[in-house]
């Protein structure tokens, strides 16, 4: 436990300290887009989640050499993720949306970077789910668990600090069920991150971007299969795919805005 605090108080500064650095490099290089407010700021800032991250890893290969391979599972997750999110940052086209959207253009000829992002989820989803599995039942489970929750966020992250409230909810949860050992502390790694950046995010000063979420929900899908039982898995599956569902016919927004509880959560903190 006392690792764990360690290594989430270590997020907290080396995001705090990352992220006026990355700021100004976006705005240098004119990685700009418009907040839902209509202001110019940076987008792609969810790409200081990996260096932050890498200093963790770093400290845990240190720590604990005996689980390094668990370590540099999550380190391809995350960077293979960062790479397809930052694609899509910087050059995609927010004409299509959503799984419908994309396969529509895709099998008219055209890729989208939301497409290659779909892509590269889905094989490094299949990649781990292989490592991580049990017979061919719980292979598809674990693969559909780690896309889903990779792509989560995403669909959550079009407000100020919804995504990052969404990742800290789904983290509290995990830590009730009850998680243990590395996967514990990676999960108190990336807390540290999500506490980091919350206030920056919550201001509308930034965007974390596809890079951001994407990173992020692969690391919930990961956790998920390496910690969870089938049982729990199959649970948390139908409910990612509810969500999909629901976002592929009405808006997110709209649902939570219509809903007092989660209005209320959602606008928590926002300025």
């Amino acid at each position: 436990m006392i690792v764990s605090i360690i290594v989430m108080i270590v997020s907290i500064f080396v995001t705090r300290i990352t992220m006026p650095y990355m700021m100004r490099m976006l705005m240098k290089a004119n990685v700009v887009g418009k907040n839902y407010k209509g202001d110019t700021i940076p987008i792609g800032m969810g790409i200081t989640f990996i260096p932050v991250m890498l200093c963790n890893f770093f400290l845990m290969i240190l720590l604990l050499k005996d689980l390094q391979e668990v370590i540099f599972i999550f380190l391809t997750g995350i960077t293979t993720m960062g790479f397809a999110g930052i694609i899509d940052d910087l050059i995609g086209n927010k004409s299509a949306s959503g799984f419908k959207g994309h396969f529509s253009r895709f099998f008219k000829g055209e890729l989208t970077t939301g497409m290659l992002k779909a892509g590269v989820g889905g094989v490094i989803a299949f990649m781990i789910s292989w490592i991580y599995s049990v017979g061919i039942i719980e292979f598809f489970i674990n693969a559909f668990v780690i896309a889903l929750f990779t792509n989560l966020l995403n669909l959550l992250d079009l407000r100020p600090g919804r995504a990052l409230k969404t990742y800290l909810f789904i983290a509290v949860i995990f830590l009730v069920i009850g998680i243990a050992g590395i996967t514990k502390m990676i999960l108190f790694s990336i807390i540290g991150y999500c506490i980091g950046y919350l206030p920056q995010d919550l201001k509308a000063r930034s965007m974390m971007g596809d890079v951001g979420s994407n990173t992020l929900g692969i690391t919930l899908g990961i956790i998920t299969i390496i910690s969870f039982s089938i049982k729990v898995k199959v649970v948390l599956l139908i409910l990612l795919l509810l969500v999909h569902t629901i976002s592929e016919k009405y808006s997110l927004s709209k649902v939570i805005k219509s809903n007092y509880i989660l209005n209320y959560l959602d606008e928590l903190g926002r300025s």
